[in-house]
């Protein structure tokens, strides 16, 4: 039976995951424009209808572009399961209401459950009915992505010389304090 997680369970896990951010992206030993545009790329394919190959992908961009490979990566799993129809739908109807017509109807979403019973049936059934959604859906997902990825850009390049010329203040009062406790 399912049952929400208590607030201290879901304050834990952001802990968790502050920690993971502040470990693994600040502290990365690159340069901010890498770590910065890793998260873009990780943003901006998340946001991309490619389930399967987003990890892939990922990767493959990152080396292209020159971007740190691994701070990307796990952002594509905000894609998942639970997240596809928050994330593609309203994607599906900006891409639809760009390019106008109507979107899909009720029935076409309820006819999604009565495929064909042969494999090969079942696969054209499948393959006809993305082929209805795929432009809007890319088209929705591109107008999505492409600013996201813009503003997870900037704002990762600015946290990232900000958190580390502020650790670099505290390191030099450190030792500051370091070298005045030895002489006195």
């Amino acid at each position: 039976m399912f049952s929400w997680p208590s607030r201290r369970n879901v304050y834990r896990v952001l802990a968790k995951g502050r920690r993971l951010v502040v470990r693994n992206v600040l502290h990365a030993d690159d340069p901010p424009h890498r770590l910065a545009l890793g998260v873009a790329i990780g943003l901006f394919v998340a946001f991309t209808p490619t389930i399967g190959f987003q990890s892939a992908l990922v990767i493959a961009l990152a080396w292209m572009f020159g971007a740190n490979k691994l701070v990307g990566l796990p952002l594509v799993w905000i894609s998942n399961p639970a997240t596809f129809i928050p994330i593609y739908y309203p994607c599906y109807r900006l891409g639809r209401w760009v390019l106008g017509g109507e979107p899909v109807s009720l029935r076409w979403w309820k006819e999604l459950a009565y495929a064909p019973e042969s494999y090969l049936d079942a696969t054209r059934f499948y393959w006809k009915r993305l082929l209805e959604i795929i432009e809007p859906l890319m088209v929705g997902c591109l107008l999505v992505a492409i600013p996201i990825a813009g503003f997870s850009y900037v704002f990762t390049f600015q946290a990232v010389v900000k958190y580390r010329e502020m650790r670099a203040r505290r390191l030099a009062q450190f030792a500051d304090k370091q070298s005045q406790n030895a002489v006195g």
